[in-house]
């Protein structure tokens, strides 16, 4: 059985010897250290955008959206969390045509139970877009949201 010093120098050797197989990929003409470098850090970056990407993904909400708004010549396209465990939604609205009054948002729990609602004034004019944001009160358990229902008021 090897020494716990032992297994640390072979995983350092082991690691090294990947770095230096990865960097040896490619025929530019860069030192050694210099691909490694750029192995190293375009694998960050490429972890650091999946974990950015992941969180964007999270952040998205579930909406049902009303026909209503469609007639009104409404769209939603998509719609975040503003923050992990914000009571607040953002939606981003288009209008094709001008549009005053009130949006309607219901939080909304896994039986489709409502559990909190939020009411904003809106006014679009024609070809027309914005992110509208929604407050939640503070007493909704937004960990209990499944999705939303928007529609007009």
């Amino acid at each position: 059985m090897m020494d716990t010093g032992m297994n640390k120098t072979l995983l350092s050797i082991g690691a090294l010897a990947l770095v230096v197989a990865l960097s040896a990929c490619g025929g530019e003409k860069k030192s050694l250290s210099q691909r490694a470098g750029s192995v190293i850090s375009g694998s960050a970056a490429d972890f650091v955008a999946g974990v950015g990407e992941g969180v964007d993904r999270r952040m998205n909400i579930d909406l049902d959206v009303d026909p209503e708004m469609q007639a009104k010549g409404l769209s939603v396209t998509f719609g975040k969390s503003r923050g992990v465990g914000s009571k607040d939604a953002s939606v981003y609205v288009t209008a094709a045509n001008p549009f005053e009054g009130k949006l309607l948002a219901k939080a909304l729990d896994v039986d489709g139970v409502e559990i909190g609602r939020s009411v904003i004034e809106v006014s679009f004019e024609a070809d027309d877009a914005q992110y509208v944001n929604f407050t939640f009160n503070d007493e909704m358990d937004s960990q209990m949201v499944r999705k939303y229902a928007l529609s007009v008021r």
